[in-house]
């Protein structure tokens, strides 16, 4: 199943390419023109040119109107009530725009989520009935669940186990992988940047994307990237890349 597409990066995708390809269209034309106007016994090179211009021109024209022509559909968050506009209906969990929290899909549907204290520390906590386990966010510990199906309860795998960490942590994106879309869409809700403010972080790998966050937040953004298809990891301060 493929990523889920915000509306607002699917149009913006349609601008960079009708700007980029306009502004080669215009360029066609300049340089058509001076070679026309300059170029002597070379100027049916200029043909060339002008002739590219506006089929140029028209590709631009075409992505501008395509960009509003997209489909729309809009979903609720469950848990801050945002509204967020895909092009289709999600087929995959997704992450909100506003509170980050990943909001769980299953065959077409948004599921509703159920508020849970904590018994440790009181720190409320949100499922699913998807969640198959459910750690605290506040002081890491398992909360028990019940399984509806065999009346059970679930645990946690048998290599977790909670780790008082105070630490401060950096995140660095060491690979991309095969689907760059995906990471770009990872980062702009992770990072709440745009299209064009990721781009330039990528060219250079590996790229520090956040610093001073701690253990449990960094181990969450990992897998986040790594569910995309990318290879991260996360550092405490101090550490050097070579470490």
């Amino acid at each position: 199943m493929s990523t889920p597409q915000k509306r607002s990066d699917v149009v913006e995708v349609h601008w960079e390419h009708a700007i980029t390809w306009g502004v080669i269209g215009v360029l066609c034309v300049l340089v058509g023109l001076a070679i026309l106007r300059y170029g002597g016994i070379f100027e049916s090179f200029s043909w060339p040119f002008l002739a590219a211009a506006p089929l140029l021109g028209a590709y631009a024209v075409y992505r501008a109107l395509a960009s509003r022509k997209e489909k729309s559909y809009t979903v609720a968050c469950p848990y801050c009530s945002h509204e967020i506009v895909f092009t289709d209906p999600p087929t995959e969990d997704f992450v909100c725009d506003s509170c980050e929290r990943r909001v769980a899909v299953y065959d077409g549907r948004i599921l509703d989520v159920t508020g849970v204290t904590c018994g440790f520390c009181q720190a409320l906590n949100y499922l699913t009935e998807k969640t198959e386990v459910l750690i605290c966010e506040g002081c890491g510990r398992e909360i028990p669940l019940l399984d509806p199906r065999t009346g059970e309860m679930k645990h946690a795998p048998k290599g977790f186990a909670r780790v008082d960490d105070d630490s401060l942590y950096e995140l660095l994106l060491l690979d991309l992988g095969r689907d760059r879309e995906a990471v770009i869409n990872s980062l702009q809700h992770m990072l709440a940047l745009n299209r064009n403010q990721i781009k330039p972080m990528l060219d250079e790998l590996p790229a520090s994307l956040l610093t001073g966050i701690n253990r449990r937040k960094a181990e969450m953004l990992k897998a986040q990237l790594e569910a995309s298809g990318a290879t991260a990891e996360f550092r405490p301060l101090g550490t050097s890349a070579g470490a």
